[in-house]
C-alpha cells in the first residue's frame, strides 16, 4: 500500500505550485514588450516608468551596473545620443520564483548602430532575467540582469 501512495504524493507536490494569475501575467508580458519599443523609440519618462524607483539594471559583460531611476535615465539619454537601436524580444516567460517573487525570462537580439560610424552595426544577443513587482496596476522592473551571450559586428 505504501508503494501505491508514492505516485500520489509526488503528483500532489507538483500541483501545489502557485501559478501567476492571467491578469498579472498579461501586465508583465506587456511591460517586457514595451521595454523594447520604448528603449528604441520612447522618451526618458516612458523608459524610467517601466522601473521601480530603486530598480537595478546590470550588464556584467559590458561592465554596466545602474541603481535607481536617475542612473537609468542618464544611461538611456546617453545611449540615445550615441546610437540608434532595434530590439527584438522572444520567448517571454512570466513566473513565480521558488521564493514567490514575480519573475520573468526572455531572449533578445539588439541591433545597434553608432550614429557617428554608420558603416557598421553591432549585434548583441542574450537573455533578460527579471524580478518584477506590481505597482498601481502596472508591472515594473525591480531588477533586470542582462546576460549577453554573443556580440558580433556586421
Amino acid at each position: 500500500m505504501k508503494y501505491l501512495m508514492l505516485p500520489l504524493v509526488l503528483l500532489s507536490g507538483c500541483s501545489a505550485t502557485t501559478a501567476v494569475n492571467e491578469n498579472t501575467k498579461k501586465l508583465c508580458e506587456d511591460t517586457l514588450y514595451q521595454y523594447t519599443q520604448i528603449r528604441d523609440k520612447g522618451t526618458t519618462s516612458q523608459y524610467v516608468d517601466l522601473f521601480t524607483e530603486d530598480a537595478t539594471f546590470t550588464v556584467e559583460k559590458l561592465g554596466i551596473e545602474l541603481n535607481g531611476q536617475k542612473e537609468l535615465a542618464t544611461r538611456f539619454e546617453s545611449a540615445r545620443v550615441k546610437s540608434k537601436s532595434i530590439h527584438l524580444l522572444t520567448s517571454a516567460h512570466v513566473y513565480l520564483s521558488d521564493q514567490g517573487q514575480l519573475s520573468a525570462t526572455s531572449n533578445f537580439i539588439l541591433f545597434m548602430k553608432d550614429k557617428k560610424a554608420a558603416d557598421s552595426t553591432k549585434v548583441l544577443s542574450g537573455r533578460y532575467i527579471d524580478s518584477l513587482v506590481l505597482s498601481n496596476n502596472k508591472c515594473k522592473f525591480k531588477n533586470r540582469d542582462v546576460i549577453v551571450d554573443r556580440i558580433d559586428t556586421l
